[in-house]
């Protein structure tokens, strides 16, 4: 069984702890659903611990992350790195890998909203992935792979990891704040709707019925 890291794992957002977790699922295979967090500020650092349950075999864990600075109420929504800097927390074939996955399930969604968040994830994930590239870079440089499953990716999928191939992807898209706009309207109704619900209730918080409506969706 893996052990959980002693180190917190340094992440620029969330959001980028959110797909953390998306790419180490249980050693069941399936997935978290998080439970409850609290947040420390030791030192000018901000550590959030996540504690999760597997969906699967119910299994617990807790996640350890330091957030590169506390989000505020002004920071775009889903944003996941607003820094020039690669991420820590993913390499490479991490965030191509997650790329693949919005972009995969963008047919299968029904609502138009929906495709659009899915495709803002995916812009996402590949603006990550191109981080990791220098000005020369056309083929992955070897620091942006970190495990021997992530190599075994690049030699198998060696078009997906080409820089040209990703910036060919992220040119065909629409731009991200466009993206970010279709996602705020969309975050705008739902809350809303959570208190319009919550006005016909007694003895409960709004954000209590927002909790139950997430679940649901």
């Amino acid at each position: 069984m893996p052990t959980e890291p002693e180190t917190p794992v340094h992440v620029h957002s969330v959001q980028e702890e959110y797909f953390y977790m998306m790419v180490h699922p249980c050693a069941c295979g399936g997935p978290w659903q998080g439970e409850s967090q609290g947040v420390q500020e030791p030192a000018g650092n901000v550590l959030h611990h996540l504690r999760a349950t597997c969906f699967a075999c119910g299994k617990e864990r807790t996640f350890h992350f330091q957030l590169a600075e506390r989000p505020g109420p002004a920071d775009p929504i889903r944003a996941v790195n607003p820094t020039d800097e690669a991420s820590r927390a993913l390499d490479l074939a991490d965030w191509i890998r997650l790329a693949q996955f919005y972009l995969a399930r963008i047919e299968r969604l029904a609502e138009s909203v929906e495709r659009a968040q899915s495709l803002l994830d995916a812009r996402q994930c590949l603006e990550e992935a191109r981080k990791f590239f220098g000005p020369e870079d056309e083929a992955p440089p070897a620091s942006a792979l970190w495990s021997d499953d992530s190599r075994r990716r690049a030699r198998e999928q060696p078009d997906a990891f080409r820089r040209s191939a990703i910036e060919a992807m992220l040119a065909r898209m629409p731009p991200l704040e466009r993206l970010r706009q279709a996602d705020s309207l969309d975050q705008k109704t739902f809350k809303q709707g959570v208190r319009e619900r919550a006005k016909q209730r007694v003895n409960r918080t709004w954000w209590q019925f927002w909790r139950l409506f997430r679940r649901r969706k």
